[in-house]
């Protein structure tokens, strides 16, 4: 065979590879891309929606949310495709376009062989594909990461105006996506400022045209480093070594939100500490072979640099600033990561190579497989608000004790609400402990993220309110973890109050779980309760 003929069919089974992993991250990401949404998610449902509370560009830039448009006007055209997967529908496109622009990104530093590990990990990761299946902005700022690296790096070979208009472009991007870019662009930049000086002109130029594009939201970025976002992440997420080091595993290595002893797992984790191992051991008998120490060549330099700049960026931060230092917030990382750890199991001699690839993507394939189960999802919400609409009167109230929410929306309204998401819920759902959902959007159009004059109806208003709508027909109690009625009765929470306040008429006669996920030792599950006012009605 000649060397043209070689070359043609090591890029076509190249392209088999690629095409085959970009099948299975998909495949992977659409299992898991359905649901109510959860958690930050209803930051993101409250900015694109609205509820009324005013238009598009005055939620932009009046929420409490402490992150650039750019994800947010994207999800704003992609809503159209109704429910939850259209808000999700632009983290699904950024997570799959990643693995192929991994490769692609790897073949210019690394090499063919790491190129395809660094983008089997990132179709196979947990935390990908959790962060794929979101609906905030971190997948497509790891993309915008991304093509500013790869348009680099073909600016710095090529030497085309194309490609530096292109990194000048995906950088401004970047920014305007999420302000942790800054990390990775910056790593962009002093590398090639130290490996490339004939090009630091084109290097500055490009930057500073970028920058210039940045300076319109300046404003705005000053005024959410105060939001009540940034301060949240201080208090929960510290910056001590325990915190960094469980932050860098679960980032690598295991899933978004529950314990990495459970995703990826013990098993996981081992196989991918040996195939660690033995690329390490591989890496040192290349060098022992070698007859002269030679500096790492700088694609695999910058690859070091990209893994490294967002967890270095983000503890520097930390000096001057408050902290940032959470998982997600290190994700335009990842990628550089990924072919690190490609180069490094790829490095040595065919047996130890082909050991360590195997073990490290048994390993991520394990985590990837574990995802899909229930329990290591975002909670069953969707479940629970179908079993309510399939066993319930229209004005059967749901009262809910309501999970973790940037507000103004709880997770139980956007799972009752018509379509899923794009307005208040049709039916009565009283949230124990917070004020109405009319006043919460009120609060908001006011620009409050509190308003302590506004306190929540008292349980046992609830309970009244509740009753009087429901008759003698039904109503529906939502907790987020599994408890026999019985025992939330006792104890002073709104919801015992709310309980021991119903009329006696009200029993229950069935009741339903819908699993979620454990973190930090709480459940995040749904069990609906179903009390009738019917005296003729038993369990």
């Amino acid at each position: 065979m000649s060397a043209v003929a070689e070359r043609r069919a090591s890029r076509a089974a190249a392209l088999m590879v690629i095409g085959g992993l970009l099948a299975i991250g998909l495949f992977l990401r659409l299992l898991v891309l359905g649901g109510a949404l959860w958690g930050d998610e209803l930051s993101t449902n409250f900015v694109v929606n609205g509820f009324g509370v005013a238009d598009f560009p005055w939620l932009l830039r009046n929420s409490k949310e402490a992150t650039p448009p750019l994800f947010f006007v994207l999800t704003w055209v992609t809503k159209e495709f109704g429910g939850p997967e259209g808000l999700r529908l632009v983290s699904l496109l950024a997570g799959v376009a990643a693995i192929p622009l991994t490769y692609l990104l790897g073949l210019e530093t690394v090499g063919r062989r790491a190129a395809t590990v660094g983008a089997a990990l990132v179709a196979l990761s947990p935390f990908q594909i959790f962060y794929a299946t979101e609906a905030r902005a971190y997948e497509l700022l790891m993309l915008t990461c991304l093509i500013a690296s790869y348009a680099l790096v073909r600016a710095l070979s090529s030497g085309r105006t194309s490609w530096w208009v292109g990194y000048g472009v995906a950088s401004a991007a970047a920014m305007y996506t999420h302000y942790a870019a800054v990390f990775v662009l910056a790593g962009l930049f002093a590398w090639a400022f130290i490996a490339h000086p004939e090009a630091r002109k084109p290097l500055i130029v490009a930057n500073l045209a970028a920058a210039l594009v940045f300076v319109p939201w300046i404003p705005a970025f000053v005024d959410d480093t105060s939001e009540q976002a940034a301060k949240n992440i201080e208090a929960g997420f510290p910056v001590t070594l325990s915190n960094v080091v469980n932050s860098m595993i679960r980032m690598w290595f295991a899933g978004a939100i529950t314990r990495f002893s459970e995703l990826p797992g013990s098993l996981a984790l081992t196989l991918i500490a040996i195939s660690v191992a033995v690329g390490t051991a591989g890496l040192v008998l290349r060098a022992a072979g070698s007859r002269e120490w030679r500096w790492p060549p700088a694609g695999v330099v910058l690859v070091i640099v990209l893994a490294l700049a967002s967890p270095v960026g983000a503890l520097l931060h930390n000096v001057v600033a408050l902290s940032i230092f959470t998982p997600r917030n290190l994700i335009a990382s990842w990628p550089g990561f990924a072919l690190t750890l490609g180069a490094l199991v790829t490095a040595g001699p065919a047996l130890l190579r082909t050991a360590s690839v195997a073990l490290l993507i048994t390993g991520f394939s394990i985590g990837a497989v574990k995802l899909v189960e229930d329990s290591h999802r975002r909670p069953d919400l969707a479940g629970a608000a179908s079993f309510i609409e399939a066993n319930g009167e229209p004005d059967s109230p749901v009262v809910d004790v309501p999970q973790f929410s940037p507000g103004p929306q709880m997770a139980m309204e956007a799972a009752l609400a018509p379509d899923g998401d794009a307005a208040p819920p049709d039916r009565s759902v009283f949230e124990l402990g917070t004020p109405t959902l009319a006043e919460r959007l009120a609060i908001n159009r006011r620009g409050k993220s509190f308003d302590p004059s506004v306190p929540p109806v008292v349980p046992e208003q609830v309970a009244l309110q509740a009753a009087r709508t429901a008759g003698d027909g039904t109503i529906f109690v939502v907790v987020p973890a599994h408890a026999p009625l019985d025992q939330l009765r006792v104890g002073s929470s709104p919801l015992a109050s709310f309980l021991s306040a119903l009329p006696t008429r009200f029993h229950e006669v069935d009741s339903r779980s819908f699993a979620g996920p454990s973190i930090a030792g709480l459940e995040f599950g749904a069990e609906v309760h179903v009390l009738s006012g019917n005296a003729g009605t038993e369990r």
